[in-house]
């Protein structure tokens, strides 16, 4: 499925990108990444795995967004290019805020930009690959997830 917008089409905080009857697992993509959970799902849906994308385009989300991500789902990983914090000083960025308002009601798992002083700089592929923001990692994870529910 290719995902496309039309010019027209009113603006909305969020997009269900790739749904899946069945689906235990969503991907919440911020940024340029999107395209990664998209890859992701259709590889996962391939090997028989139901799992879901959503691009978040903005914020504020609607009301009831993470709600119903929260009541929908029982695993939620995010994926941003941006700084999501280390252990050491804790979750930053959509990560954070993710895991705020999903708290232990769902299994999370955050990709994004660890420390970016020890990431190369080549390329932003290449950094990336390094904080294994890739569709590969996503696409094993959204199985493992899935394998670890039933």
């Amino acid at each position: 499925m290719l995902f496309r917008s039309n010019g027209t089409d009113a603006w909305t905080p969020t997009t269900a990108y790739r749904t899946n009857a069945g689906a235990k697992v969503a991907i919440l993509a911020v940024g340029a990444p999107a395209y990664l959970a998209g890859e992701a799902v259709d590889a996962a849906s391939a090997q028989g795995v139901a799992a879901d994308a959503y691009v978040v385009n903005g914020f504020p989300l609607a009301d009831d967004f993470m709600e119903s991500i929260a009541s929908k789902y029982r695993a939620v990983i995010t994926i941003e290019d941006g700084l999501i914090g280390t252990c050491d000083a804790g979750l930053r960025g959509f990560a954070a805020f993710a895991a705020g308002h999903l708290g232990s009601r769902v299994a999370l798992e955050h990709y994004g930009l660890g420390n970016p002083q020890v990431a190369p700089s080549e390329h932003f592929i290449d950094v990336w690959t390094h904080f294994g923001m890739t569709a590969e990692a996503l696409t094993d994870r959204s199985e493992e997830h899935t394998s670890e529910l039933q």
